[in-house]
């Protein structure tokens, strides 16, 4: 494969920014990162001006069940690849594809339509419910929440395409789960849980290592009852999911959940439901009826019900609410939900031997190109069609 040369750009390394040298793609790889002087000409080299924009690594998202009218409850292969397409266009190079607590046909559906249209940037599913705790549910369907029987859940698991699972411990038989979901190579998040400080510090050591959507769908901190929060906090090596939406979270809690745990252990997801890309009007999440109306998704009870953020609108968000640098925001949405489902740092860095999934990020404009395996998949309406040219 002939090499991609993105070059006038500020290139991505581990915690800041290399200006004056070219990033190399090579057979899907990032082959090098040099100075130009060093790089010789070879036949059918293929540049890419980066007028300045910065080369980071493709946004990762963890949680997200659906975009512009697909959902990943349909089932379909079409609908998958409607949503992946759009994914690209928003900078997202690696995402979980989120189902809902429902039948075990849906859901089974929703795995045979991956199984059969598995593409980039989708690298697995993450299974939020049925095995929740109905008390903290949100907008999950109560009728469809149940105990975990391994002869449901381990067919979903031998697939080999769940990457991460949802659970509540206070659920029967949950230990079960958990220990079967990780030797099946499955991480594990608990999530729409009131569990106690206790269990939940127990499932944490047996090797629960995330916390769904922080502060929703979960038990609040009571200083006699610490709960699911604190045990959470006092566990170093689990990884916090944080919608930055600003409606789920708000800035100031987002600003203290960050002095708390620190960027290494914030992965911001957007829990985004199919209206995302559209604009307000009626929907459904799964089998659940959602109004959108200023960009909020709500049951009719008035509970939210997932989000319509981009991973570009979370980036921009955190940073603002934070007062964070581009370089400090990036771990967020690249490095962090990386290593939460153990692809890092094949992905979500621009590591020399990591894949070549990389993006052209102006900080004012936003996303300007989407390079995915090597390949130039998206380019921002506009002159940058005429940034690329070959050799």
């Amino acid at each position: 494969m002939n090499r991609i040369l993105i070059e006038n750009s500020r290139i991505w390394q581990q915690d800041g920014f290399v200006a004056g040298h070219t990033l190399v793609l090579r057979d899907g790889l990032i082959e090098a990162v040099r100075p130009p002087a060093d790089i010789a000409p070879q036949p059918g080299d293929r540049r890419i001006d980066g007028r300045g924009a910065c080369a980071i690594p493709g946004f990762v998202d963890v949680h997200l069940h659906g975009s512009v009218g697909f959902d990943v409850m349909d089932g379909s292969p079409p609908s998958l690849a409607g949503l992946a397409d759009f994914l690209l266009q928003q900078g997202v190079t690696s995402a979980l594809a989120t189902t809902m607590t429902d039948t075990p046909e849906r859901i089974e559906a929703a795995l045979a339509a991956y199984a059969d249209r598995g593409v980039a940037p989708f690298r697995g599913l993450h299974i939020e419910g049925p095995y929740l705790n109905a008390a903290f549910r949100g907008s999950q369907p109560a009728p469809h929440l149940r105990q975990p029987r391994p002869a449901e859940y381990l067919p979903w698991l031998k697939t080999g395409l769940v990457k991460l699972m949802t659970i509540a411990p206070e659920i029967p038989a949950g230990e079960r789960l958990l220990r079967d979901a990780l030797s099946h190579g499955a991480a594990v998040s608990i999530g729409h849980s009131g569990a106690s400080y206790e269990a939940a510090t127990r499932y944490f050591a047996l090797g629960a290592s995330q916390v769904t959507h922080t502060f929703n769908g979960m038990a609040g901190i009571h200083h006699r009852e610490p709960g699911l929060f604190i045990a959470a906090l006092e566990s170093p090596n689990v990884t916090f999911q944080l919608i930055p939406d600003g409606i789920h979270v708000h800035p100031a809690v987002v600003r203290m959940l960050l002095r708390l745990v620190g960027i290494e252990r914030l992965a911001l997801i957007t829990d985004a439901m199919k209206a995302t890309g559209l604009g307000d009007g009626d929907y459904a999440l799964g089998d659940v009826f959602v109004r959108v109306k200023d960009g909020q998704a709500r049951t009719p009870e008035g509970g939210l019900a997932g989000s319509t953020l981009t991973m570009g609108q979370a980036l921009k968000h955190m940073m603002r609410f934070c007062d964070l640098t581009l370089a400090e925001a990036l771990p967020m949405v690249t490095r962090v939900p990386a290593r939460s489902i153990g692809i890092y740092p094949q992905k979500g860095s621009l590591e020399i031997g990591a894949d070549a999934d990389v993006l052209l990020w102006h900080e004012e404009e936003g996303l300007q190109a989407t390079v995915i395996g090597g390949e130039l998949v998206y380019q921002a309406e506009g002159a940058w069609s005429a940034a690329t040219a070959d050799a």
